[in-house]
Parts: C-alpha cells; sequence; structure tokens
C-alpha cells in the first residue's frame, strides 16, 4: 500500500527542534568555555614572567667619580655566578654613590615593554656599614619625545626605594609603586604628558646605595631579577567573555529572526491561497443559481453546488466531522495532446464511474474541473477516507482504458481541522500538491489531520 504523509507539519516540527537543540549546544559549550577559562585564570594559566640571568647580562660600575667624589669600586661575578657589586663610599662628593647598571638590550632605543608586568622581583642580598640601609632601584625608560642616545641620564628615571635583607632573599617590587624621580623632571622641563611613570621601553636596570648612605664599605650580591605579570589581565578577560557572550546572542537571534521570516512567508503564502480559494466560492455562489448542478460530462456533481448541500450534511452532524479526497488524473494532458479530446472524455466518464463504484452512499463526488475530481465524506474518517484513497487509485491502475494504455491518479487527503471546508480542501490540496511532486500515483495525508484539534 503506497499511503504517503504529507510531513509539513512534521517537517516544521523536525527542524523547529533541531534548530532548539544546535541552540542549547552552542550555549552549553559557551557555558563550559567561559567556567573553563575562568578556572584556566585563577589557576594561574595567564602567568608571564621575564627572568634575567645574571651570567647572561651586560653590568657596568657607575659611582660619584664623575662629580668629584671618593668613592671607589667594583662589579665582578662570584663562584655561583651571581652579580656582586662591592664599593667604598668616601666623603668627597656631598651625595656619594655607587651602582650597579644592567642593560636588559644591546640597543638603548630598544627596551623592554614591561607594561604587561605587575611586580619586579629580586633575590639579592646587601651588607651595609650600618643595618636597614636601603637601596635605590631604577627602571629606565627611552622614548625619543625627551630621550636621545647622546645623553644617558635623558631616559627617564623610573626609581623606588627599598629595604633588602644581608641574606639572599627574594623582595617583589610593584610596579606600580615607581615613581619619576622629581628632579629629573625638573631637569628636563617634561611636558605634563610624560611627567609620569613610563615602562613602554626600558633598556636598563639600575641598583644604587640609598640617597642618604652611610660612608664605608658596602656589598651587593645579584641572584636573579625576573619581573612577573599577566599576558592577559582580569578586565580583558571578562571583557572577552562579554564580548563573546554578545556576539553568540546577536548570531542566534539574527538565526532565529531568519527562521520566523521564513515561517511567515510560508503561512502567508498558504493564507492568501485560503484566501484565494474563499473569493473562489464567494464568487461562485453568487452564480449559483444560473448554473447548472450536474456535470453534463460524467453525471457528477458540479462543484459550484455543493458547499451548500455539504454544509447541510456536515451541520446535521453532532462533532461537524468530514473528510475530503481531492483527485488529479496524472499526465492527462498528454493523453488529450496525442489522442485527441474526444478520447480524454471518454477516459473521464470512464473515471467518474471508478469513482462511483469505489465510493458509499453517504460520499459525494464532485467534477472539480478539467481531470480534477473532489470526493467529500462526512461520514469517514481519515483512516476510511485514506483506505477509499488507496482503493481509488489501485482501481486506476487496474482498470481497462480504451486508448490501451495505463492510466494513475494522484490523491491528496485531509480532515476538517477549524470548521471550514475551505481550509479542509486547502489542506487536501497540498497534500495532493505533495503526491504530485513525489513522483505521481500516490496518496498523500495532510500531516495535521493526524493531530487531535485539542492537541
Amino acid at each position: 500500500m503506497k499511503i504517503g504523509v504529507n510531513n509539513k507539519w512534521m517537517n516544521d516540527s523536525v527542524i523547529s527542534s533541531a534548530s532548539t537543540s544546535r541552540t542549547l549546544i552552542v550555549l552549553f559549550t559557551l557555558v563550559f568555555f567561559s567556567i573553563t577559562s575562568i578556572l584556566w585564570f585563577y589557576a594561574g594559566g595567564a602567568k608571564s614572567t621575564f627572568t634575567l640571568s645574571p651570567t647572561e647580562l651586560t653590568y657596568r660600575y657607575i659611582d660619584d667619580t664623575p662629580m668629584g667624589g671618593d668613592t671607589r669600586g667594583i662589579v665582578t661575578t662570584d663562584e655561583s655566578g651571581n652579580a656582586v657589586l662591592s664599593c667604598t663610599l668616601g666623603e668627597a662628593y656631598k651625595w656619594p654613590f655607587c651602582e650597579v647598571a644592567i642593560s636588559i638590550s644591546d640597543d638603548v632605543t630598544q627596551g623592554v615593554d614591561l607594561t604587561h608586568y605587575h611586580s619586579l622581583v629580586i633575590e639579592a642580598a646587601y651588607k651595609a656599614p650600618m643595618p636597614n640601609e636601603r637601596l635605590r632601584v631604577y627602571l629606565r625608560n627611552y622614548n625619543p619625545q625627551y630621550s636621545s642616545v647622546e645623553d644617558p641620564v635623558s631616559m627617564k628615571f623610573n626609581g623606588l626605594e627599598y629595604n633588602p635583607s644581608d641574606v639572599l632573599s627574594e623582595y617583589t617590587l610593584p610596579l606600580n609603586a615607581f615613581q619619576v624621580l622629581s628632579w629629573w623632571i625638573a631637569d628636563r622641563n617634561l611636558a605634563l604628558e610624560h611627567a609620569g611613570p613610563e615602562l613602554t621601553n626600558v633598556p636598563l636596570i639600575e641598583i644604587a646605595t640609598s640617597s642618604t648612605p652611610t660612608i664605608g664599605d658596602h656589598v651587593l650580591v645579584i641572584k636573579s631579577i625576573r619581573f612577573e605579570g599577566l599576558w592577559l589581565s582580569e578586565s580583558q578577560l571578562f571583557r572577552g567573555i562579554t564580548s563573546l557572550w554578545l556576539l553568540v546572542v546577536v548570531v542566534i537571534l539574527a538565526l532565529k529572526y531568519r527562521q520566523s521570516r521564513l515561517t511567515y512567508k510560508q503561512e502567508r503564502s498558504r493564507a492568501e491561497r485560503l484566501k484565494s480559494i474563499n473569493m473562489a466560492l464567494k464568487q461562485k455562489s453568487e452564480t449559483l443559481s444560473v448554473l447548472a448542478t450536474t456535470d453534463a460530462l460524467t453525471g457528477l456533481r458540479n462543484r459550484l453546488d455543493i458547499y451548500e448541500a455539504l454544509e447541510e450534511r456536515i451541520t446535521s452532524r453532532a462533532d461537524r466531522s468530514c473528510t475530503v479526497l481531492c483527485i488529479d488524473i496524472d499526465h492527462f494532458k498528454r493523453v488529450n495532446d496525442t489522442y485527441g479530446h474526444d478520447m480524454g472524455d471518454r477516459l473521464l466518464v470512464l473515471a467518474a464511474d471508478i469513482m462511483r463504484e469505489s465510493a458509499s452512499g453517504g460520499d459525494v463526488i464532485v467534477r472539480w474541473g478539467g481531470e480534477e475530481f473532489v470526493i467529500f465524506c462526512p461520514k469517514r474518517n481519515l483512516a476510511q477516507a485514506s483506505f477509499l484513497a488507496e482503493k481509488i487509485r489501485w482501481a486506476f491502475e487496474a482498470a481497462t482504458w480504451p486508448h490501451g494504455e495505463l492510466l494513475s491518479c494522484s490523491i491528496g487527503v485531509s480532515s476538517m481541522r477549524q470548521a471550514s471546508i475551505a481550509a479542509m480542501i486547502a489542506d487536501a490540496d497540498d497534500a495532493l500538491y505533495r503526491a504530485k511532486n513525489g513522483g505521481r500515483n500516490r496518496v498523500e495525508v495532510f500531516a495535521e489531520s493526524l493531530i487531535p484539534a485539542d492537541a
């Protein structure tokens, strides 16, 4: 038995369900990605470290002798590979000092961008003549707006003092605590936008004795220097996650909008067809009184007479139930073109006889026009109507036709869903259209007829 089902409603349901499933998968994936990214971040996944090894650096000793001081010292490397600054501060200069300059770039104009780091960690030991002596740390920044290669002092002094230990220990210096030295700002006569700390291009680190040191021997041992930071900040992470969520939501809404537009167009097309049928019904009803009620060729009911009689039959039933078959003879135009219209008329008469023999007294057979027929079945449910459709289709295949060839038909079946005869016919016509597209010589049932009205 070749009973097809018009699965428009089922297709729409499947498409809607698939779309919802895809949306849920995307959202669950996005939630998983967001939670994983946050856990990864707080577990330290975004940490960035820039380590300076003393054995790979270039050191330079600086003291107050160019200013007339008598400080003497040297920078060496001990057996452990640590850099050692040893100096004896003298009294000849008012502000005696000694320091070690550490080059972290071969070219002073091409330093290191430290803006992605938050801390400077120094592992060092410092011995001075008096306890609690402090050290000064300078991060020198080169900016062509105020710096020049010929003038080393023109590189900005981003400075900080701290109190080290006399044994090797790590000290963490927050980079946001570094300040530009006031004397350097005054000497440079800088514009206001260049007066603040700047760590965008640092080629040099200097570690010096304090601004008020004790005269005598000072020894600084530097084991390691490193910068710690995050290549992705917390705010950047959450901005990225938020932006990703917004993008996905916009894409989902756009796809949902497109899908709703397609559904709207399909429903509008169907409404237009229903409106066209209703208009045709109205026009035909206005001329019903002047037209014949019986088709002259086949002796079947004329479509212009059927609505009032059918409405009376349906109204007499408590549930107003009814089913309908829309029947179309396959490739009938080709028969007319090949054998002529007289042969076509003979085939139509025989087709009408087959329908009469297959139907029962409660069915109403109508010549709808040309090779199209409609059978209204007020006393049949959808299954019984489908059986009748298959019976007629099989009778077409089994009949002996006067033109000596096989002749088949396509049939669409529907039932009353909205107490509207026109809607029922439109549903059956939809099913017939699907049968034609499905290869002809088949029965198609309109899918929504299978769904109870109160479901």
